[in-house]
């Protein structure tokens, strides 16, 4: 090799570098993610009558969880109106899957029995009094096909917002809507209730923060 093809190869070679490290820099900015985010707007969280199913109804899709056994303990009479719960991020991998963490409070100021119920049901206890359960939910997502909460299934009376990650290769949100996710098995009966697999969704009520985001 000559010494002037040499000295063309060195340059070229430095010029590289510069668009090289740019990339590297703008992945490093980027956080190298093979993620994308959304936001979720939630109007309705359901359990299933028979209490294995935890429906979480969206716009665009709905999310279906097999419910935990914590998660049901504080959805009863005696616990559901002490509990503070919200939900971190959720992250949905290529096929569809589903998953997440969650955070159950119950406060102090509960009464001896309802803390008896609560340990009984997998909670801790803190020192400060306070009692805590983290868990976590694994499912699937489907897209909505113009299935809402309406009146009659008891729309919740607030919004609230959860955080979803895809992972880049299942394809964007928008890409994702159409072929590559399954079609809600969750369907709507004339009376207006939500129904999946022939088993009513029941709306679940009174926990403090249920479904905001923990981010």
């Amino acid at each position: 090799m000559n010494s002037l093809r040499r000295k063309l190869l060195f340059a070229g070679g430095m010029a590289a570098i510069p668009l090289s490290m740019g990339c590297i820099t703008a992945s490093v900015m980027s956080g190298g993610s093979n993620y994308d985010n959304y936001s979720e707007k939630v109007s309705s969280v359901l359990l299933s009558a028979d209490g294995k199913t935890l429906a979480v109804i969206g716009k665009e899709f709905h999310y279906l969880f097999d419910a935990p056994e914590p998660l049901k303990a504080v959805l009863q009479p005696e616990l559901r109106g002490i509990v503070d719960a919200s939900f971190n991020s959720f992250k949905v991998e290529g096929n569809q899957r589903i998953a997440g963490t969650y955070f159950l409070r119950i406060g102090k100021n509960a009464s001896a029995e309802q803390k008896e119920k609560a340990l009984a049901a997998g909670f801790k206890a803190s020192p400060s009094g306070e009692l805590h359960f983290n868990g976590s939910l694994s499912g699937t997502r489907y897209a909505a096909n113009g299935i809402e909460a309406t009146a009659a299934s008891q729309k919740l009376n607030k919004e609230y917002t959860i955080t979803v990650m895809v992972e880049k290769s299942a394809g964007s949100k928008a890409a994702s809507t159409t072929g590559k996710i399954l079609l809600t098995p969750i369907t709507l009966a004339a009376d207006g209730v939500l129904i999946i697999a022939a088993v009513p969704l029941l709306l679940i009520l009174m926990i403090g923060s249920a479904a905001s985001s923990r981010n």
